[in-house]
């Protein structure tokens, strides 16, 4: 390997000095070893966006539930179509959940990236926790996937949607459970 890589160098090397004294040669005096004004102007430049702004419309909410004493457990909320909360076969939904829903506001045609907040924990006040992961959503035609980017429309905003799964323990604690996800929204 060392041989090769020796050989390689070596070969650029070469190949490079004809180069350079082509280019010595050539008719024009300024590239042939200075100019009679040193002094030279560029151009500059610069494209400033307007600030994205976000605006909560709705937070994430797995509704009203009643575990199982003996079995793990999960409730889904979808961001698009079916949206309310569905809980698994050893959970009862008693009361629905809602996706969550923001508003971003930005320069039209841009496109803005949203990054997936992967796993979160929420808890109530004497320390029980249960974790919530799968994000779903961010503008995504397909309620099962994460889609990490979204273009403003004309009117300068663009609106997305976000579910998740929370994961519930056998016998998890009755309570009211909060925590919060954080996402990054960027242009691109």
């Amino acid at each position: 390997m060392a041989r090769f890589r020796a050989f390689l160098l070596a070969s650029a090397f070469v190949f490079a000095l004809p180069l350079s004294t082509a280019m010595a040669q050539d008719d024009d005096p300024s590239l042939a070893g200075g100019s009679a004004d040193p002094n030279f102007e560029g151009n500059a430049g610069v494209i400033v966006l307007n600030g994205l702004q976000v605006t909560v419309r709705q937070d994430l909410d797995f509704g009203v539930i009643a575990p199982s004493l003996t079995e793990f457990g999960t409730v889904q909320v979808n961001r698009g179509r079916n949206f309310r909360s569905v809980c698994g076969s050893t959970l009862i939904c008693l009361e629905p959940g809602n996706r969550a829903r923001f508003t971003v506001s930005g320069d039209p045609g841009r496109i803005v990236l949203h990054e997936d907040p992967g796993s979160i924990t929420v808890s109530d006040n004497e320390g029980n926790t249960m974790t919530v992961d799968t994000f779903v959503g961010a503008g995504s035609g397909n309620d099962n996937v994460w889609r990490g980017w979204q273009r403003i429309r004309d009117n300068g905003i663009v609106r997305f949607n976000v579910g998740a799964t929370l994961h519930v323990k056998p016998n998890q604690p009755p309570g009211i459970y909060t925590g919060t996800f954080s996402f990054s929204i960027e242009y691109e």
